[in-house]
């Protein structure tokens, strides 16, 4: 029931994350500017350390209208426990690629934990002046090799 109930808020979290609720742009196509880049710096950093603090409500403070409409808090935390267990006992996070489309974004964070590399891509959304996170998805490194 539970594995289901996880698939089940997978597909909600993609569907939240490529709606695009705002009928007007307030920023141009293509990578972040400066400053945009600091402002999903900031709010990613502050919800991973809530995550790595087990400070749900605070954690949870970060997700967008749209998701926390969807996801209930406990489910968030089952997730975030479940599938994202390396936010939890990170030893450090860096900032990766960032790109927007209007007022969608997408962060890549790259978190350390016990001697691994683990990538995460965030999609953001801005309504207003509140930003949140849709959607965090971890990507897998392919095993495939050039010939």
């Amino acid at each position: 029931m539970t594995r289901l109930r996880g698939l089940t808020l997978a597909i909600i979290m993609v569907v939240l994350a490529s709606l695009n609720s705002i009928p007007q742009a307030q920023a141009k196509n293509g990578a972040c500017s400066q400053q945009q880049r600091l402002m999903l710096k900031k709010h990613i950093t502050k919800q991973i350390n809530a995550i790595a603090k087990s400070d749900w409500e605070s954690a949870y403070s970060y997700a967008a209208q749209t998701f926390q409409s969807a996801v209930p808090i406990d489910v968030f935390e089952e997730i975030i426990k479940g599938q994202y267990e390396f936010l939890i006992y990170n030893d450090g996070f860096g900032f990766g690629s960032c790109k927007n489309s209007k007022n969608n974004f997408n962060q890549v964070v790259n978190v350390d934990f016990q001697g691994e590399k683990r990538i995460i891509s965030y999609g953001l959304t801005l309504v207003g002046k509140r930003l949140g996170v849709v959607a965090a998805s971890e990507i897998k490194p392919s095993n495939s090799t050039v010939v």
